[in-house]
């Protein structure tokens, strides 16, 4: 008895926490939908007087370089932070936005992507 008691506390007690389904609205007002605001226009993205986004690092000046040889990339400026790794080769974490990773492709040996960080 003591047993089929609890269970019944149990359960109501669960219930009392399920979420109640909102009320239904009427059925005409259902069936209307809601006036829609106008979207604001997009920002051209071809416009000649908007300057290019730039990076820190370059490395959106540099996209042209995805696809070529390995042996093929400049050798870094004396003031630049260039980091040149493998796919899947480990390297670390640590955000540095002035530097650009360049990560190669280990079987073609081409450059694969380009980022700073």
């Amino acid at each position: 008895m003591r047993l089929i008691v609890i269970s019944l506390a149990t359960v109501v007690a669960l219930a009392a926490c399920t979420e109640q389904a909102p009320p239904s609205a009427p059925a005409d007002e259902a069936t209307t939908p809601a006036p829609s605001e106008p979207r604001p226009t997009p920002p051209a993205t071809n416009d000649p007087a908007t300057p290019a986004p730039t990076d820190a690092c370059g490395a959106a000046e540099r996209q042209s370089w995805v696809g070529r040889a390995r042996s093929d990339l400049p050798s870094a400026p004396a003031d630049a932070d260039w980091r040149i790794f493998e796919t899947g080769q480990p390297v670390t974490q640590d955000l540095r936005p002035n530097r650009l990773n360049i990560e190669i492709d280990p079987d073609s040996q081409t450059v694969v992507r380009l980022s700073c960080g």
